[in-house]
């Protein structure tokens, strides 16, 4: 009898080992049950990038012949993974001033894998020169969003970028702004679409350049219906 004591005491686990195992059972326990599995995309009227632009608005018009919008090639890939859809538009105005809008919608922006990419790595990808302007705020109707603002440059041309991303109906800039509006629509069991949004055109002037996207953007949220006005733009 004493020595199956003594065997049994020879594999008795220590407290400390034991606790640290319950633990670890409970917090991917818990992990599963708060891990989101709402997607808000089910719930939403269905993205459909053909006509989510109107084709004029303002004193901007749709220009079909216009510069062609750049949109990653080099990431194929990699587009096709993150993004459900993406569209390209060059819009001109009376004054023959032209804009370069690029969207990309993506039905899950809860994960590093799955959000928006950023594209000042793919436009250096792409043989441009890109420095790097910081963010700046965007004021739209009403409210105004942060946004990134970049400058490219390839071939003697000089373009100003301005882009920012959503999350559902909020909008954000990649890195700490993104990740804490993850983490809020993750605990609240959610999994949310959004989109890419960025702009562009040519000029040397960059402060000129700026403020006509400023105005272009203005003039876009306006004329889009409000259903559909955060998703690009976040809520007021």
């Amino acid at each position: 009898m004493a020595i199956a004591d003594r065997t049994l005491h020879r594999f008795k686990l220590p407290v400390a080992v034991l606790v640290a195992a319950a633990l670890m059972l409970c917090a991917l326990g818990l992990s599963e049950w708060m891990k989101p599995r709402r997607v808000v995309a089910e719930e939403l009227s269905p993205i459909a990038m053909p006509t989510l632009l109107p084709e004029q608005f303002g004193d901007w018009r749709v220009n079909r012949s216009g510069p062609a919008v750049i949109f990653d090639p080099t990431v194929e890939a990699t587009l096709k993974q993150v993004y459900s859809q993406t569209l390209n538009a060059t819009y001109t105005n009376s004054k023959g001033q032209s804009m370069m809008l690029a969207l990309a919608y993506g039905k899950n922006q809860n994960s590093w894998n799955t959000a928006a990419h950023r594209p000042e790595f793919c436009y250096r990808a792409q043989g441009f020169v890109v420095n790097e302007r910081g963010k700046g705020r965007l004021e739209l109707n009403g409210h105004g969003i942060e946004v990134i603002r970049l400058a490219a440059d390839r071939g003697g041309l000089h373009e100003p970028i301005t882009y920012w991303v959503t999350l559902h109906d909020s909008a954000a800039t990649p890195g700490l702004s993104r990740k804490l509006q993850q983490i809020r629509y993750g605990l609240q069991g959610m999994i949310v679409d959004g989109f890419l949004v960025r702009i562009s055109s040519f000029g040397a002037d960059e402060a000129e350049q700026f403020n006509l996207q400023q105005e272009f953007m203005r003039d876009l949220e306006r004329a889009m219906s409000p259903e559909q006005r955060p998703r690009l733009f976040g809520r007021s």
